[in-house]
């Protein structure tokens, strides 16, 4: 049986829906299957631990040719705790093998959320473009509707999922839903799916939930008809639907290759406890070892854990006699280590904000040495003239090409306006354009050349804090716009952003505990008021940051 999903179809973000024994499962493995044997890179997400039987033919005895490792779990080769999902996220981001994220032991849901968003922010920001299928069975669960607690781990999971589905095409993430609850799975995720399978729902709810998605896509009446004969599709029937390829049926699926571990025993059939040979793991665990240990190296928490573990060995040990010359003689030293490091941290912000002054300055004269293109005339004698009559104003010209009048600083500018604009952003923020062009908002040598470029009606204020362009240029990529905010920035300040890049909102203990600074410290401090003045980052809640929407859309460009 020819299966009814083509293969250029399984590049597609697809969702999986139905009731549980619809078959949703079932078959979205059979599609996994075909990923292992083309050698693509799957990661499958199963909190349910369903999903070991890939490892096993069909007959539940015989070995599989797919020697997908298990993290986790009754059937893994390697055991998962809710502490270790950034580790195991930087791991998986840095192998070229499938695997499998049992998540069915590590007991709470509160655990399995903080090993999840730990596991996503790691895999986010460790992948390096090259194509991974991102199979997350239960979505509803890393994905709710609605949330109890909205500033809590779960918003950021959320967070984190939103941005996978919707953003993380350009860091190779493919990513399959898998769910039987539709209606309380996130209408943001659900509805970045290019393609629907759709099983057996019977809860009217849930098909209202797909109703949303279908309505997009059909006409009304072809809607109605295939809500109308959900309910009664028999198991491992369903509807495939990817609209960009042309594809609307209702199709039976092939039996799988491998065994089904998902199917609950009948009653009075004994269930399948297979014991899986232990794959060699060599090579696995090596990397862990050595994520683990660079992890450790860099965790502030792990080094403060250490530090007081020898300040309690010192205590044991008692105190020095007094007057020891030794004891004074450290303690001047370490007094001197610490004052040479609260000094350095000082002097790395006070560098910073001397660069960026810096750059503002040259940026100045760079607009004024170009803009001397001849030398100045003699002034002319004054004289009296009447004040001409008062004419209405003129109708709007439209957009005339640059003919070369603009210096290079307000060309660039001018470029930064296209850019957005073919962004979808017609009218950005001085923020956004001063970002794209290498400048700071604020500065002098900003505003200077805005206002020479307002003047000559290359530029328009259509609302305050807003620019618009008046005159067709050749709009900069968004490669470059990315390089020119990134090369304004100083090195702390791009350590900050680069920390907060698909991260979500972030606790400034998080952010600092993340960019090795003290969320208390006057350095920390002075970096988070210059990107803030910047327009680089916002503050959603009290003692919470998170990078600009723009500036996160320009950054992942």
């Amino acid at each position: 049986m020819a299966h009814p999903i083509p293969k250029a179809a399984l590049d597609d973000r697809l969702a999986f829906v139905g009731t549980a024994g619809s078959g949703k499962t079932y078959n979205a493995g059979s599609c996994v299957e075909r990923l292992l044997s083309a050698k693509a890179r799957a990661v499958v997400i199963d909190p349910l631990g369903v999903w070991w039987g890939l490892r096993l033919m069909a007959d539940g005895a015989t070995e599989s040719s797919f020697n997908i490792p298990i993290f986790g779990g009754d059937h893994g080769d390697l055991a998962l705790t809710e502490h270790a999902g950034a580790l195991i996220g930087e791991t998986v981001a840095g192998m070229a093998e499938s695997c499998i994220l049992d998540l069915s032991q590590i007991g709470t849901k509160a655990g399995e959320r903080r090993f999840m968003f730990a596991f996503l922010t790691a895999l986010y920001r460790g992948v390096n473009g090259s194509p991974v299928h991102l199979v997350i069975d239960e979505a509803d669960m890393w994905a709710p509707q609605r949330l109890l607690d909205k500033e809590g781990e779960a918003a950021k999971l959320l967070g984190m999922m939103e941005t996978i589905v919707r953003r993380g095409r350009v860091k190779g993430f493919i990513p399959w839903l898998i769910t039987q609850r539709p209606a309380v799975l996130s209408k943001d995720v659900l509805s970045q799916a290019d393609g629907m399978i759709a099983f057996k729902l019977t809860a009217s709810q849930d098909r209202d939930a797909i109703g949303a998605w279908i309505e997009g896509q059909a006409d009304k009446q072809e809607g109605k008809n295939i809500l109308a004969a959900l309910p009664s599709l028999e198991r491992g029937r369903g509807f495939v639907w990817i609209p960009t390829r042309g594809i609307l049926e209702t199709a039976a699926f092939p039996l799988k290759v491998t065994f089904d571990s998902s199917r609950a025993p009948k009653r009075g059939e004994k269930k399948n406890d297979a014991v899986l040979r232990p794959l060699d793991l060599g090579k696995l665990m090596d990397r862990l070892s050595k994520v683990e240990a660079e992890t450790k190296a860099n965790d502030p928490k792990a080094l403060k854990a250490e530090i007081a573990g020898l300040k309690r060995e010192l205590a044991i040990a008692g105190k020095p006699p007094a007057n020891d010359p030794k004891a004074v003689d450290d303690a001047y030293q370490n007094g001197l280590a610490a004052g040479l490091a609260r000094g350095e941290t000082r002097a790395r912000a006070a560098l910073a904000a001397v660069e960026s002054r810096l750059k503002d300055a040259l940026a100045v004269a760079g607009a004024s040495i170009e803009s001397l293109d001849s030398p100045m005339p003699a002034p002319l004698p004054r004289r009296q003239v009447a004040a001409p009559p008062v004419r209405a104003a003129r109708p709007a010209a439209p957009l005339v090409k640059a003919n070369g009048q603009f210096n290079r600083s307000q060309h660039r500018i001018l470029r930064s306006l296209a850019m957005w604009k073919a962004l979808g952003h017609d009218s950005p923020s001085r923020e956004m354009v001063a970002a794209a062009s290498g400048y700071s908002p604020s500065s002098g040598g900003f505003n200077n050349l805005l206002g020479g470029l307002a003047t000559a009606g290359a530029i328009g204020k259509p609302m305050p804090g807003h620019l618009n362009l008046l005159m067709a240029v050749d709009d900069m990529t968004a490669d470059e716009g990315r390089d020119m905010l990134l090369g304004y920035l100083s090195n702390p300040q791009r350590k900050l952003v680069d920390a907060m890049n698909g991260a979500g909102d972030l606790s400034r203990d998080d952010l600092g505990n993340r960019t090795d600074y003290s969320s208390s410290s006057g350095g920390f401090n002075n970096l988070i008021g210059s990107l803030s003045t910047l327009g680089l980052i916002t503050k959603p809640s009290a003692g919470y940051v998170a990078l600009a929407g723009w500036a996160q859309e320009l950054i992942a460009a």
